[in-house]
């Protein structure tokens, strides 16, 4: 008789992230603006966790791809989101789940000489639907508030 192993909650969660999305974008500048856009996804599970390649296009803005290893350490019970973006940056997000659907990250550090920092709350909606916000910080200040909705990308959205 064997036994499957029993993945924690968290780590299930995070495989749910594999497959193909379709991602809209809704970004709110300083001066209040919304801008849209839109882009795909594609993550698969590694060794490592999932890695995850983004590639966004966002009126006005150039276009934009980062790709994202996620893992998750049951030991301190955090997640590790490691980003690598178009202007080669890279920054290793850390958090923790807060309740059985929502996944809250941060990142500190300096960009161009100035304090940065970058918020983000994920939540798991349905296995199909995650709906992510990412708030970025510049010495305090809001700067930019983007809304992310990821949808599975099944036969019939592709139809």
């Amino acid at each position: 008789m064997s036994q499957q192993k029993q993945l924690p909650k968290e780590e299930s969660l995070l495989k749910q992230l594999v497959g193909e999305w379709q991602v809209g974008i809704a970004l709110k500048t300083p001066d209040g603006q919304i801008v849209s856009g839109c882009g795909e996804m594609t993550a698969e599970e590694t060794a490592a966790g999932i890695n995850s390649e983004v590639n966004t296009q966002i009126e006005g803005y150039e276009d934009y791809y980062e790709n994202g290893l996620w893992s998750f350490d049951p030991v301190k019970g955090e997640v590790h989101l490691l980003i690598m973006d178009s202007d080669g940056q890279t920054h290793d997000h850390v958090g923790r789940w807060v309740d059985d659907a929502t996944l809250e990250l941060e990142w500190h550090g300096t960009f161009e000489d100035q304090e940065k920092e970058k918020r983000i709350q994920a939540k798991w909606v349905t296995e199909d639907q995650i709906e992510l916000r990412e708030t970025n910080y510049s010495q305090g200040k809001k700067l930019l508030e983007t809304d992310y909705v990821f949808k599975r990308r099944t036969a019939d959205s592709e139809a």
